[in-house]
């Protein structure tokens, strides 16, 4: 089972294609990228929303990452964030609400492996494209 393939079962499927969830982090990627502060200033939100665990653990290579619920998602990226990505993937808030929770862990972890959060942007578009390349 590929890493979509895992993705969509987390996330419940609903209709979704593993396309769908390509395009949903895809669209996170360029979201992180376009946030004052990147990945940085979007943990920042999170831990000012009360889930600072859940952010340190999902930086620690010796941890498992505590999940969160698509509406810790939304919290941490904010409703605007949710509905610009739902407006250009053509999907509903509600699922990509819900793809964020999943692919949002896994992203930060994924970053802290190859160098940590607080890279420059250039760096953070490489390491986005690992990512990614991982997701297809």
């Amino acid at each position: 089972m590929g890493l979509l393939d895992s993705l969509t079962s987390m996330v419940g499927g609903g209709g979704a294609s593993a396309g769908d969830h390509a395009s949903v982090a895809t669209e996170l990627m360029n979201a992180v990228q376009q946030h004052p502060g990147g990945l940085s200033g979007i943990l920042q939100n999170f831990q000012q929303n009360g889930m600072g665990d859940h952010v340190n653990s999902w930086q620690q290579p010796d941890q498992s990452n505590q999940p969160i619920t698509p509406d810790q998602a939304q919290q941490g990226l904010g409703s605007g964030v949710i509905d610009a990505i739902a407006q250009r993937t053509g999907l509903s808030p509600t699922m990509v609400k819900g793809a964020a929770a999943v692919i949002l862990p896994m992203m930060v972890a994924h970053f802290a492996q190859n160098g940590g959060v607080n890279q420059s942007d250039s760096s953070l578009g490489s390491l986005a494209s690992g990512f990614l390349s991982k997701l297809v």
